[in-house]
């Protein structure tokens, strides 16, 4: 590496020179025959060929972008000209250890960030970066619709007209206030924020291993690194963009290295920490969600992160754009060129071995360690079993090559290559979708298979399908019937009733009158409806567990979110479908015509499942909780005076308001607040559609009447 240059000025050169200077220098990062990361020792060229894991150690002897800015913006700033600018970058970086890597930090909550950071004085540019930072909290996740900008060369400026002009346009987050709108730069800040609160989170756990030694000569590792965080994505087309920021911005602080693992599952991020093969790690998906949406997921040696730490994370990212804003210039970044890293890693198949052992284990009914090596390296449990896999193009295709390994038969899957296109019919992929589960219907008649499964974008989610019948006569599979929601429980709970008799299942509040009969008084299981949600219905089974108050195996919404507790509570549509399929295993050989569904037969079902959504016209997340509010009030007041002498109020419900169909058991409905969106949903079972609309729709509809300027509520009227 050559030397640090000399940088002489003369005394009277203001800040404004220098940066002006500064915006010159990065207007070149935008040469088509380069991508150029410079630093006040050097500047590096780097190659436009596409990037994927270049070393950024390698490319700079620069460890942040921004002590390097800063340091030349320093020139002017007092009347000494600098002599060493390498000396003026040291200084730089050790005051971003002390500030940022070694000190302890309190994280203000979200209402002090407002006070603190946003106020009368924040310039509107740098005001519209903060609002779309924080609008793009979803629970425990960010979500937003992605929005691209220059990858060098830019301002601020630039993306805050970008975020408005789509604001503008209607691009924003379904029904929210402002615009969730998810930018490079965003991922970038995000980047700067994970690092930083990791290091914290790592500076708080018990030592592992002993520090680093320094080599014999003094000089320090340049490749040592406190933090390791590892970056995977689903197969969207834009998610390598925001990988390559995310990973830029993390980088830029002091002693932490990004790996970059490409496609990727969600609950595979986790599984890599929990194996120590990174500290940390973020998962970029938008799951469901359309293709122009994306996201990220984060993940710490304590599981994923909480709604709590993301408003943390929101807090340090909205520092880390005030400083951006202060240099005036966007950190660079790849375009489409490739992530920019310290190493490209491939874990996937480690994660795919590691669901092998837990097929054998199921299939077997033994732990690896009583298995024989022959067992386990030469087996083929599935040999027998016919399997059709959809993963829709997604992150999940990687299960078919797991299956085929294990002996199934899995040549009727579809849509088994990631593409962010999603070419598909249904699109985005989605259990739950009706499209995608006739489709995957569709493929297992055509070739009479044992099992259909089928997995979101990130494959945190599955469903399945199941023949409803055997033929006695020639074993053909007959009448294939979906495998999800309330089935999907009631199945688990057979498995561990098994298992763990007694234990507790924890569900979202959606679930059905019929599936707590199901469960406590077939299955003698304990059942604990809870707040819907996946990162509540798991936070609360983790919660009864470790409290001692209850063995909560599983956590699982209707929705096919589901994590067990011999699994760590990982959200993980792979693992459920290892449960299943493990018991379609150990019964095949002595089922003869019964199909897994006949062990759910005496789940009572309803004939007629709906949910409506009654958006509020107005998108105002205030004026739907103050709707909500009023009409939750007078259902109570309806069930409690016996206005109604139908609805009996659930009173252990937890969620919104349900009340249960006198005339009907099992019949009930109930109403909430959607977690993200200015709706109010409205979930109904009953006997039939005219039990129904007399019971429950027509009278709920003169409730809702009292707010006809403020609800849409047609789709009840149509029904």
């Amino acid at each position: 590496m050559m030397a640090a240059p000399t940088i002489n000025t003369k005394p009277m050169l203001s800040r404004l020179t220098a940066a002006t200077a500064a915006c010159l220098l990065f207007t070149l990062l935008g040469k088509e025959d380069g991508i150029f990361l410079w630093s006040a020792s050097a500047f590096v060229g780097v190659s436009s060929s596409p990037l994927f894991a270049l070393s950024l150690r390698s490319a700079s002897p620069s460890s942040s972008f921004h002590h390097d800015v800063r340091a030349f913006l320093a020139v002017g700033n007092n009347n000494n000209s600098i002599e060493s600018s390498a000396s003026t970058s040291a200084t730089a970086t050790t005051t971003s250890v002390s500030s940022s890597s070694n000190v302890k930090v309190d994280f203000p909550s979200s209402s002090t960030q407002t006070s603190s950071i946003i106020s009368d004085n924040t310039p509107p540019n740098l005001q519209s970066i903060l609002n779309s930072l924080a609008s793009l909290k979803s629970g425990s996740d960010l979500r937003g619709s992605f929005v691209n900008h220059k990858c060098s060369g830019g301002t601020i400026a630039n993306v805050s007209h970008l975020l408005k002009q789509n604001k503008k346009n209607g691009n924003s987050g379904s029904g929210s206030d402002s615009a969730a709108l998810l930018t490079p730069f965003a991922a970038h800040c995000f980047g700067v924020a994970f690092a930083r609160w990791s290091l914290q989170l790592e500076s708080s756990l018990p030592p592992v291993a002993a520090p680093t030694v320094a080599a014999a000569d003094g000089d320090e590792d340049e490749d040592a690194a406190s933090l390791t965080i590892c970056v995977g994505r689903d197969p969207r087309v834009h998610g390598e963009r925001l990988a390559d920021s995310f990973a830029r911005g993390a980088e830029s602080e002091v002693g932490v290295k990004v790996v970059y693992t490409g496609i990727a599952t969600t609950p595979s991020m986790y599984e890599f920490v929990r194996a120590d093969k990174c500290d940390a790690a973020v998962m970029i998906t938008a799951s469901h969600l359309p293709e122009e949406k994306n996201g990220l997921k984060f993940f710490s040696k304590n599981g994923g992160l909480t709604k709590h730490n993301i408003d943390e994370l929101i807090v340090l990212a909205q520092e880390e754009a005030h400083n951006v804003y202060d240099l005036g210039i966007l950190p660079p970044s790849s375009g489409n060129a490739g992530v920019l890293c310290s190493e490209r890693v491939d874990y996937m198949p480690y994660y795919k071995e590691t669901l092998r052992h837990a097929i054998l284990r199921e299939v077997t009914s033994s732990s690896l360690s009583s298995m024989s090596s022959t067992i386990q390296s030469n087996s083929k449990p599935l040999s027998n079993i016919n399997i059709v896999v959809n993963p829709g193009n997604g992150a999940g295709c990687f299960f078919v090559d797991l299956l085929r390994d294990l002996g199934a038969n899995v040549d009727g899957s579809i849509h088994l290559t990631p593409d962010g296109t999603f070419p598909t019919s249904f699109g985005v992929p989605n259990p739950e979708k009706q499209s995608m589960v006739e489709e995957t219907m569709q493929a297992c008649m055509a070739c009479n298979a044992d099992i259909g499964i089928m997995f979101d974008t990130d494959a945190d989610r599955a469903g399945f399908i199941l023949p409803r019948h055997v033929s006695a006569d020639d074993g053909r599979k007959l009448d294939y019937e979906p495998l999800n929601k309330n089935r999907l429980i009631a199945l688990l709970g057979v498995i561990f009733s098994v298992a763990s008799p007694g234990c507790t299942i924890v569900t979202d509040s959606t679930t059905s009158e019929g599936l707590h009969s199901f469960l406590e008084e077939k299955l003698n299981l304990c059942h604990f409806r809870y707040l819907r949600g996946y990162a509540n219905v798991i936070g609360k089974a983790k919660e009864l567990t470790e409290s001692g108050v209850a063995n909560a195996e599983v956590a699982i919404e209707t929705s096919g979110h589901c994590a067990m507790k011999e699994n760590g509570y990982v959200d993980d549509g792979t693992y459920t479908a290892v449960k299943i399929i493990g018991l379609l295993a150990r019964r095949s050989s002595t089922s003869g015509s019964s199909t897994l569904l006949d062990m759910i037969s005496d789940l009572d079902e309803m004939k007629y499942v709906e949910e409506f959504r009654i958006r509020v016209t107005d998108g105002s997340s205030t004026t739907t909780s103050t709707i909500f509010g009023q009409l939750s009030q007078s259902l109570i007041d309806e069930c409690s005076n016996n206005c109604n002498n139908d609805w009996t109020l659930d009173e252990d419900n937890l969620e919104g308001v349900r009340a249960r169909l006198a005339s009907t058991s099992g019949g009930f409905f109930m109403i909430r607040q959607s977690l993200h969106d200015p709706v109010i949903s409205v979930q109904v079972e009953a006997t039939s559609k005219e039990e129904a609309r007399d019971k429950v729709l027509n009278p709920l509809m003169e409730l809702l009447s009292k707010h006809r300027d403020s609800l849409d509520y047609n789709s009840l009227e149509v029904e």
